[in-house]
């Protein structure tokens, strides 16, 4: 279980709305190009009105639901590439999306040619969209696409459609929140979790249906905890669009092209256009892995659904503020553990015995006292521990502060500025980190003893 690195979000998030009009504004060597063609008649020249136009209209083709004009830009000799587009544009229509539009990105290789031959190039494009009554701000998924002109007098047409990659310093993952499972599924299933959505697979169409009402009552357990100890005026979402996969290898390729290693993860995904908006986050995309241990019972799926959906009910507050190494773990993964844990003893946490484990050196590291750093999170499969002793921190606070004080201090980290998110924390309960960690370390050993 966990949330996908917030230096993803940091990276694009904190400057979102420069780094897409930084994308967008790379036209230069195109209109230096269209200049000098338009001298020539002969000339096969893209004019940026002529990409506007196409993009432009391919979102009015999806909000009113025209599939022919929708599947008009596109290469008409190229049959695979209609049929999946045609299948793009079903699945889309589907899926409750209150705002739908298309946006002009960076595009890089030749789009004109002064000897009036074929000219090809790419184009980046946002899909920029919006899950009704779920996401904050609107969000977008970027494409690649190809883009083609085979004479001065041919139609612009898009040829090749595929993931835009990320900007620099963005991540691990190879395309910015593609694909969808609209661009890759043949099918969508949408079961209604109260307010949230589940989105499957057709073949699991059923497993939707069935883990919809879990979904739906993990939902509620987080928005109630909020309601009653949270800031009432912050941005929190009121639902929460969960995907279901299967295996590792659909975890990593689903919102994000990466290797995955978690059971489920929550995708942040930055507001669009966020300059002069305090909600960087926009939204972001549950994904579960049905195939893990967390499947086999309802308990095992509502704890898992309640731990994603924690990391997401907090991601709007995130300052989206560039950290080296992230926010801390131990804080982010703690209060997700203990809102999916809140009110079980200890002692019948799945990882308690590997917590005694650690307190007795059978680890690859012995316990020090310390709280789990970012840096040595992976070490040596120290990951599991480390999730219960942030778990463990947080159900400190909560006895020794109160839940209202827990909230306030983990969105004070979530909103703390780069590295100083984690001193946030410790300044808002009002006590320094080494006074906390010695109280925190005999908390433990009391509770694993």
């Amino acid at each position: 279980m966990g949330v996908v690195s917030l230096v993803v979000a940091i990276a694009v998030g904190a400057g979102v709305g420069l780094v897409l009009r930084g994308r967008i504004g790379v036209q230069d060597p195109l209109r230096r190009q269209e200049a000098s063609g338009k001298s020539d008649p002969n000339a096969v020249v893209v004019t940026d009105e002529e990409i506007n136009k196409l993009v432009d209209s391919h979102g009015k083709a999806l909000s009113s639901g025209n599939v022919d004009a929708f599947t008009s830009i596109f290469d008409k000799g190229n049959t695979t590439l209609i049929r999946d587009q045609r299948k793009v544009f079903a699945n889309l229509r589907k899926v409750p999306l209150s705002e739908v539009s298309y946006r002009v990105l960076h595009r890089e290789g030749r789009a004109e040619d002064s000897f009036g031959r074929a000219v090809k190039f790419t184009q980046d494009v946002a899909f920029v969209h919006r899950f009704a009554g779920i996401d904050l701000r609107p969000v977008s998924e970027w494409y690649r696409w190809t883009l083609e002109k085979a004479s001065a007098s041919a139609p612009l047409v898009v040829t090749k459609v595929d993931g835009a990659p990320p900007p620099m310093l963005s991540g691990s993952s190879k395309s910015m929140y593609y694909p969808g499972p609209w661009d890759i599924w043949p099918d969508i299933t949408v079961a209604r979790a109260g307010a949230s959505v589940v989105l499957a697979h057709p073949q699991d169409a059923a497993l939707a249906r069935r883990i919809a009402p879990v979904v739906a009552g993990a939902a509620k357990k987080n928005l109630d905890f909020w309601k009653r100890n949270g800031d009432p005026a912050a941005p929190v979402p009121a639902g929460f669009v969960v995907a279901l996969v299967k295996g590792q290898s659909q975890l990593g390729n689903l919102f994000r092209k990466e290797k995955a290693h978690e059971a489920g993860v929550s995708i942040p995904m930055p507001a669009w256009a966020s300059l002069g908006d305090d909600v960087k986050i926009g939204g972001t995309r549950v994904v579960m892995d049905t195939t893990t241990s967390f499947f086999r019972s309802s308990a095992g799926i509502q704890e898992i659904s309640t731990h994603e959906l924690a990391h997401s009910l907090l991601a709007g507050l995130d300052s989206a503020e560039f950290s080296l190494f992230g926010k801390p773990n131990w804080v982010i993964e703690g209060f997700a553990e203990y809102a999916a844990n809140r009110g079980v003893p200890i002692n019948r946490n799945v990882r308690y015995q590997e917590g005694r484990a650690y307190l007795a050196g059978r680890l690859a590291a012995p316990f020090s006292g310390r709280l789990p750093d970012n840096t040595f999170w992976d070490f040596k499969g120290m990951t599991s521990v480390n999730y219960l002793m942030g778990h463990l921190a947080m159900r400190y606070i909560a006895q020794r502060y109160g839940d209202k004080k827990l909230t306030s201090a983990v969105v004070a980290t979530y909103r703390g500025k780069g590295d100083d998110s984690e001193a946030a924390l410790f300044k808002e309960l009002g006590v320094t980190k080494a006074d906390f960690e010695r109280q925190w370390a005999s908390y433990v050993r009391r509770q694993l003893a």
